[in-house]
């Protein structure tokens, strides 16, 4: 894998030489260790500093601020999302894709807070968002309603990881295990029913055939499936 270029020469200190044996590839993977390790908050210069066992001077030579690293973070975390992949109708390469990039982002949730944010964009998202929009206007859509397409699918995506895929998987029994625990559900006849009569299905299992049912109702007949 071919190192990354330094993300700013320029930083807290002025225009310097960077240390012998520290690159900018090491400070992204350091940094991704504190965060998926310690959380988002923990990530400042000093911690990965820590990591690296050097000084956060020594950072400065190679990453700007603690922005600059998260983009680059962000960035390699984007590079991973699917792009090409095989299928034979739109549908199916969409259907792929897209649960292709759940699986990938359910690895790596801490990058859809700073999303939800409105905080930072990933340049190398846009092939993934490229290449899905190309299949929904191979499947017959217009311009318009491919991109309205796309951010119902990505909602979808983003919304349902923030609901099952927390930062900090809760203990057991879980506060909505309680709260459940605790209605009176004779007063919510449709919530008892559907508790009652639905099958226990792991939420892992969920995703892909609400993607599948959504893409269903986006895609024209002719572009779904053949």
């Amino acid at each position: 894998m071919q190192e990354p270029a330094s993300v700013a020469t320029t930083g807290r200190y002025g225009r310097r030489r960077p240390r012998p044996g520290l690159t900018t590839a090491a400070i992204v993977s350091a940094g991704r260790r504190v965060i998926e390790r310690d959380g988002l908050d923990a990530l400042t210069m000093r911690t990965v500093a820590a990591e690296l066992g050097t000084a956060a001077t020594s950072l400065y030579r190679h990453v700007a601020d603690r922005d600059a690293l998260l983009r680059a973070i962000q960035e390699q975390v984007a590079a991973g999302l699917p792009v090409d992949v095989p299928g034979r109708s739109p549908h199916r390469r969409l259907h792929r894709r897209l649960v292709g990039a759940h699986d990938h982002m359910a690895r790596h949730v801490w990058v859809l807070h700073i999303l939800v944010r409105g905080e930072l964009v990933a340049e190398n998202a846009f092939p993934f968002i490229d290449a899905c929009l190309a299949d929904f206007l191979r499947a017959g859509l217009d311009p318009r309603q491919a991109m309205a397409a796309f951010r119902a699918c990505w909602q979808l995506t983003v919304g349902e990881l923030l609901d099952r895929h927390p930062l900090r998987p809760p203990g057991e029994p879980t506060q909505l295990q309680q709260t459940l625990a605790r209605l009176d559900l004779t007063r919510l006849p449709s919530l008892a029913r559907v508790i009652e009569q639905t099958p226990h299905r792991h939420h892992r299992d969920e995703f892909p055939h609400a993607m599948d049912r959504l893409l269903s109702a986006l895609l024209p007949t002719a572009g779904a499936e053949g």
